[in-house]
């Protein structure tokens, strides 16, 4: 059976921030489906524009799309792009989950001053783009989104990955755990990354983390040959 990866992106971000995944996923031999959410990588406007029932419905053509070229299905998500996927799989068959800094908290305030701190001029320049960068009304779509997604953790029940960078600002660390507690999966690993910050995929631990999510896919495969 063809296995296909559906990776999402991050609020208010871009393909890039999952491109080393996704062309790992693409080299090891799997369909890989790498959508770009609607309103995003654009400009501010056409974020303002887009709600979170857009977003969703960006992730479920291309869950649909993938479907088309693959039988069995890994949902992977970073940041909020795990939040739609937790969306998917409440909806979708799906064959395993890997959540990558995906908020249960948003914003570790401690974490940004300690960043501030030991770079202030390049982390500040930072924070003042992403407020400049996205509108009010796009957060608010993102709360809504979480606080919605929250309620769906208990019915997702496929087995799942958590992974976890311990420098992350933009989501609280401790969120993992309490993802990992209340999804309704059975087998639900939780792995963290202790030098690295909210962008997992493009910071130091990057090749870990992708050695650890494709080592987890085919093992995962590998349980469950006939599902």
């Amino acid at each position: 059976m063809k296995v296909g990866c559906l990776i999402f992106h991050g609020f208010a971000g871009d393909i890039y921030e999952v491109l080393p995944l996704a062309q790992a996923l693409k080299e090891a031999g799997y369909a890989v489906e790498c959508p770009t959410l609607d309103g995003h990588g654009l400009s501010r406007r056409h974020l303002a524009a887009s709600t979170r029932h857009n977003w969703l419905a960006s992730a479920e053509e291309a869950y649909k799309r993938l479907a088309m070229r693959a039988e069995r299905i890994v949902l992977i998500g970073f940041s909020m792009g795990g939040l739609l996927a937790v969306q998917i799989a409440a909806r979708c068959p799906a064959e395993f989950l890997v959540l990558i800094n995906t908020p249960y908290f948003y914003w570790d305030i401690g974490q940004a001053f300690r960043n501030l701190n030991r770079d202030f001029r390049s982390h500040l320049s930072r924070y003042l783009n992403s407020l400049l960068r996205i509108p009010l009304s796009s957060m608010l779509q993102f709360r809504l989104l979480l606080a919605e997604t929250k309620r769906l953790l208990p019915t997702v029940v496929c087995p799942c990955l958590i992974l976890q960078a311990k420098q992350d600002d933009t989501v609280k660390a401790i969120s993992a755990e309490y993802l990992k507690r209340q999804l309704g999966s059975a087998d639900c690993s939780l792995h963290y990354f202790p030098a690295s910050g909210h962008k997992l995929l493009l910071d130091v631990e990057a090749e870990q983390a992708i050695q650890l999510i494709k080592e987890r896919i085919e093992q995962q495969l590998a349980a469950r040959p006939e599902s």
